[in-house]
Protein backbone atom coordinates (compact mmCIF):
# COMPACT_ATOMS: atom_id res chain seq x y z
CA UNK A 1 0.00 0.00 0.00
CA UNK A 2 1.09 3.54 -0.70
CA UNK A 3 1.47 5.76 2.31
CA UNK A 4 0.32 9.35 1.98
CA UNK A 5 2.57 11.79 3.79
CA UNK A 6 1.41 15.28 4.59
CA UNK A 7 4.02 17.94 4.04
CA UNK A 8 2.68 20.49 6.52
CA UNK A 9 0.33 18.66 8.86
CA UNK A 10 0.52 21.01 11.85
CA UNK A 11 -1.03 20.21 15.21
CA UNK A 12 -4.74 20.62 15.74
CA UNK A 13 -6.01 21.81 19.12
CA UNK A 14 -9.72 22.60 19.52
CA UNK A 15 -10.16 22.91 15.73
CA UNK A 16 -7.26 25.36 15.43
CA UNK A 17 -4.23 24.18 13.47
CA UNK A 18 -0.80 25.24 14.71
CA UNK A 19 2.47 25.09 12.78
CA UNK A 20 5.94 24.60 14.25
CA UNK A 21 8.93 26.64 13.11
CA UNK A 22 10.07 23.74 10.89
CA UNK A 23 6.70 23.76 9.11
CA UNK A 24 6.90 27.54 8.58
CA UNK A 25 10.35 27.18 6.99
CA UNK A 26 8.88 24.85 4.36
CA UNK A 27 5.72 26.91 3.83
CA UNK A 28 7.44 30.30 3.57
CA UNK A 29 10.57 29.12 1.78
CA UNK A 30 12.85 30.94 4.20
CA UNK A 31 15.77 29.65 6.24
CA UNK A 32 15.31 28.62 9.87
CA UNK A 33 17.21 31.61 11.28
CA UNK A 34 15.07 34.08 9.34
CA UNK A 35 11.80 32.49 10.49
CA UNK A 36 13.00 32.45 14.11
CA UNK A 37 14.02 36.11 13.84
CA UNK A 38 10.60 37.05 12.40
CA UNK A 39 8.84 35.19 15.23
CA UNK A 40 11.07 36.62 17.96
CA UNK A 41 10.85 40.23 16.77
CA UNK A 42 7.10 40.09 16.10
CA UNK A 43 7.28 40.52 12.34
CA UNK A 44 5.12 37.39 12.21
CA UNK A 45 2.46 38.32 14.76
CA UNK A 46 0.48 35.99 16.98
CA UNK A 47 3.12 33.32 17.59
CA UNK A 48 2.88 31.38 20.82
CA UNK A 49 6.10 30.37 22.57
CA UNK A 50 6.05 27.12 24.52
CA UNK A 51 9.42 26.45 26.11
CA UNK A 52 11.91 27.03 23.29
CA UNK A 53 9.44 26.36 20.45
CA UNK A 54 7.20 28.78 18.61
CA UNK A 55 3.77 27.83 17.26
CA UNK A 56 1.68 29.81 14.79
CA UNK A 57 -2.00 29.31 14.04
CA UNK A 58 -3.37 29.09 10.52
CA UNK A 59 -5.24 32.37 11.06
CA UNK A 60 -2.04 34.24 11.97
CA UNK A 61 -0.12 32.59 9.13
CA UNK A 62 -2.79 33.72 6.66
CA UNK A 63 -2.62 37.22 8.13
CA UNK A 64 1.16 37.30 7.60
CA UNK A 65 0.77 36.05 4.02
CA UNK A 66 -1.89 38.68 3.32
CA UNK A 67 -4.68 36.18 2.68
CA UNK A 68 -6.93 37.64 5.37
Amino acid sequence: MDKVKRIYPGKKIKDIRFYKTEDLVKILGLCMLTVRKYLKTGRIKGAIKVGKRYYLSTKNLDRFLGKE
